[in-house]
């Protein structure tokens, strides 16, 4: 089960009270990212309580994209998501991450049709389109989630979708107000886990001008 110390509970009322009321996302340093992977306190992406999450990010996939669809996973940690498809089912898959060390567990998957790559979603940007896009829990880290995403929705190719699940808990609903001013939401969803554990996952487009 994830260990829930009083440093973590009081950190996460402070981003909920403090730091993040009115939408504001909350960076993360690359070291911090590696010692949540190093200590083993992910490692439950790969067991029964995300699956849920997991198999209906796949679905609004493989439902709103080009088949086979090129997938941009921002943010893609160890690889769980691109472990989700079979070989072959995906067009591309690019991972992004800010950590090495979830980045290293990824390409121990031995996925022969994903590449992964070391960057920062704050800085880094597609040089190429992608007909989704996915930020998988990762959109509170940035510094403003409804910048963020809005700068990654040029890089959709035509009919593509930008799909962001977002867990529920502390600033949610600001972080969907600020990343509904720059996209559409064409379809939302939840997915529940264990104890109550509640993911909105939402497929957004670029609002027409």
């Amino acid at each position: 089960m994830p260990r829930f110390s009083p440093q973590r509970i009081l950190r996460g009322l402070a981003q909920r009270f403090i730091h993040g009321p009115r939408g504001g996302g909350k960076p993360v340093p690359e070291t911090a990212l590696d010692a949540e992977y190093s200590s083993g306190n992910w490692d439950h992406f790969f067991d029964g309580r995300e699956l849920p999450r997991y198999e209906t990010l796949t679905g609004l996939i493989r439902a709103h994209a080009a088949q086979p669809p090129r997938l941009l996973d921002v943010g893609c940690g160890s690889g769980r998501l691109a472990a989700q498809f079979s070989p072959g089912e995906l067009g591309a898959y690019l991972g992004v991450d800010l950590s090495g060390e979830g980045l290293q567990r990824a390409e121990q998957l031995g996925l022969a049709d994903a590449r992964f790559f070391h960057g920062d979603f704050e800085t880094w940007r597609p040089g190429e389109a992608w007909d989704v896009i996915v930020f998988n829990e990762v959109i509170g880290y940035a510094r403003d989630p409804g910048v963020t995403v809005a700068a990654f929705l040029p890089a959709l190719a035509p009919g593509g979708v930008l799909i962001v699940s977002l867990y529920r808990w502390g600033n949610h609903a600001a972080i969907w107000r600020r990343i509904g001013r720059n996209a559409t939401v064409l379809k939302s969803l939840e997915a529940g886990g264990p104890a109550s554990v509640i993911w909105d996952i939402k497929v957004l487009v670029k609002t027409a001008s």
